[in-house]
């Protein structure tokens, strides 16, 4: 009887063991999928499969990262009204991260953008409110990870906007939230210098070049632009960056 007993527990681990090993193949080969779907820049496929994943292995960080950044990438693909709902439930995976994963630059970086994306929807005092913790997130990302290169992009953007934010919306930040940060153009073109330094990327030197036009120095804008139409394309929202490229330097050269 004893002996029985120890095959029994034998099979049952055995058994535990092929078990957890389909497990795993299972949601890996939905992340592989969309991977792969992510790569060809179709995020509502990568979604889908990131989703199957999920349902698997709620409480993986490789899982909820994609999950986090599909659903941030398909509502920048749609780009209207109807991409809140998907920034919404950017946000609430981001933030799961951020519980589970609280040391990792990525969680992060999907919460800055998420966030980041959702106020670009709302109007000047909502967008302020819930653009309050943008800076803190970038800083956090680049202690993390020095880097990461989309940190300083997401710097140098924030200092931009408030350096040309409106007195009326820099006195409301200030009476809700103690005020923004005292930035210039001139800091968000060191944070843009700084993202190209660790990687030249289309979205890099496209925000350059829109810092420099702030700052009125228009060749730099339009050698900046020049550059991002040179790169590759390595993120889904880069041919749309390009389009704007082209465009803005169009108009810096009618208006010199």
């Amino acid at each position: 009887m004893k002996l029985m007993n120890q095959k029994c527990l034998i099979l049952i681990a055995i058994s535990l063991f092929f078990s957890a090993s389909l497990f795993a193949q299972d949601y890996q080969a939905y992340i592989k999928k969309g991977d792969q779907y992510y790569e060809q820049f179709k995020n509502k496929l990568a979604l889908a499969e990131y989703k199957k994943a999920y349902k698997i292995a709620p409480n993986d960080y490789e899982v909820l990262m994609r999950l986090a950044r599909a659903y941030n990438d398909v509502g920048e693909d749609i780009g209207t009204d109807e991409a809140e709902s998907y920034y919404i439930e950017a946000i609430k995976y981001a933030k799961i991260l951020q519980e589970r994963f609280p040391n990792k630059a990525e969680t992060y970086f999907y919460l800055v953008v998420s966030e980041g994306n959702l106020a670009q929807l709302k109007g000047g005092k909502e967008k302020i409110r819930l653009g309050r913790n943008i800076e803190t997130y970038a800083k956090k990302i680049i202690a993390l990870d020095p880097k990461f290169y989309q940190g300083y992009v997401v710097l140098g953007v924030y200092y931009r906007e408030v350096a040309n934010l409106n007195w009326v919306l820099k006195n409301f930040a200030k009476t809700l939230f103690g005020g923004l940060p005292d930035v210039t153009n001139e800091d968000s073109a060191k944070m843009l210098l700084k993202s190209i330094e660790i990687k030249p990327s289309v979205i890099g030197y496209y925000e350059l070049g829109v810092t420099y036009k702030e700052m009125g120095a228009i060749d730099k804008s339009i050698e900046s632009l020049k550059k991002a139409l040179e790169l590759p394309v390595d993120d889904h929202q880069d041919m749309q960056r390009k389009a704007l490229a082209r465009e803005l330097i169009n108009k810096l050269q009618k208006d010199r």
